[in-house]
């Protein structure tokens, strides 16, 4: 009798465990995805399925549909995941929340809760021959400007006495770095590296960054400031560093850069996430 209680107790416990665990589904449709060393974070046009899904209601197992723009890549531990289709599934779930009040939403999901990641283009070759582009940009910036004010008054009087008084005055107008430069008072946040807009592959470990979309410009062809060196300075401590340009950040604003995590340490703590700078192109 007792060996019967017990299985009766131990099957109980198998149909609640099976209850009390849940599954949820999302989808995204125009998606924007950034990964950093810890996150995955998805914004767009997103949907629920089931709005009874709570981001604290027991063992919850979700499954997110996304479909990006444009073939992106993103590094999930040793592994690239590549596409413009991917289904992510993780032992997670959050409600999508609205950003910049727009209309479309952002998730975050932790890349330690991720139980698979299945991209379209996952496995496909990518090719090491790097299309050669050789761009000749030969800005020459001279701007010289002279105003001459030459002044000549003649005073004549009837005693024949001639009076002329030449007044010359140059004045140079030479333009500062500062307003050349393009400088910025913004704010600087990190991102995990991979395959940027600009073409190349980077990690943690670079020294890089990615400006806003409003300056990067069209992101189906290489910017006229990939490669360029900038200076981000951080205003509460003064410490500064030398980054180059190889991506664009679709949602940050023209002020706004994203630094790699090497780049980001050099010049704060990564726990604040979110540095106030002055940055400018070198």
């Amino acid at each position: 009798m007792q060996l019967s209680k017990s299985c009766i107790f131990v099957a109980l416990l198998a149909v609640v465990s099976k209850v009390a665990a849940k599954s949820c589904e999302l989808s995204y449709e125009d998606a924007e995805i950034r990964a950093s060393s810890t996150h995955l974070r998805i914004r767009g046009d997103s949907y629920v399925f089931d709005k009874s899904c709570k981001p604290a209601s027991g063992d919850i197992t979700t499954t997110v549909y996304l479909e990006t723009k444009k073939k992106v890549s993103f590094k999930h531990g040793n592994t690239v995941h590549s596409g413009d289709k991917c289904t992510i599934t993780a032992k997670w779930y959050n409600v999508p929340k609205s950003y910049n009040s727009g209309k479309n939403t952002q998730i975050y999901i932790p890349f330690k809760s991720m139980k698979e990641i299945r991209c379209n283009k996952d496995g496909s070759k990518h090719s090491t021959k790097k299309s050669k582009t050789t761009t000749k940009k030969k800005t020459t910036t001279k701007r010289k400007t002279t105003t001459k004010k030459k002044t000549t008054t003649k005073k004549k009087t009837t005693t024949k006495k001639k009076t002329t008084t030449k007044k010359k005055t140059t004045t140079k107008k030479k333009t500062t770095a500062a307003s050349s430069s393009g400088g910025y008072q913004g704010k600087a946040t990190f991102f995990t590296p991979n395959q940027g807009a600009c073409g190349d592959w980077n990690d943690n470990n670079d020294l890089i960054a990615a400006i806003s979309g409003s300056l990067y410009g069209s992101f189906s062809k290489k910017s006229s400031y990939c490669d360029r060196k900038v200076r981000v300075t951080n205003k509460d401590n003064g410490k500064s560093v030398t980054v180059t340009v190889k991506d664009g950040c679709p949602s940050c604003d023209k002020t706004h850069i994203d630094l790699s995590p090497a780049a980001f340490g050099q010049i704060g703590a990564f726990d604040k996430g979110i540095l106030k700078v002055q940055w400018n192109f070198l």
